[in-house]
């Protein structure tokens, strides 16, 4: 074998051991995760925002899609006529 395969040959492995040893990425901590904002939970009756799911009154499904209430008063009102409460998307 000549001097100048072996030479290719050791650097190979000496770049092969690096990249090996060396780490590809900085290990991140659970803590440094950026979390995506919850999606803001708004009354279809009244418009007002609900702090969390357990802070809402009650809830009711429409159109495969859960809405949330801010008071007893609004389920019975969007569950007589929920179309009129939710707003149609537009459709691509």
């Amino acid at each position: 074998m000549s001097s100048k395969v072996q030479f290719h040959n050791v650097f190979g492995l000496i770049a092969l051991a690096g990249m090996v040893i060396s780490p590809i990425a900085t290990p991140v901590q659970a803590d440094q995760i950026k979390k995506p904002a919850p999606a803001k939970l708004i009354c279809p009756v009244t418009g007002s925002t609900i702090d969390s799911v357990a802070d809402a009154a009650g809830s009711s499904v429409y159109k495969g899609k859960k809405y949330y209430f801010c008071c007893s008063g609004c389920k019975p009102q969007f569950d007589k006529d929920p179309s009129k409460f939710v707003k149609p998307t537009a459709s691509k």
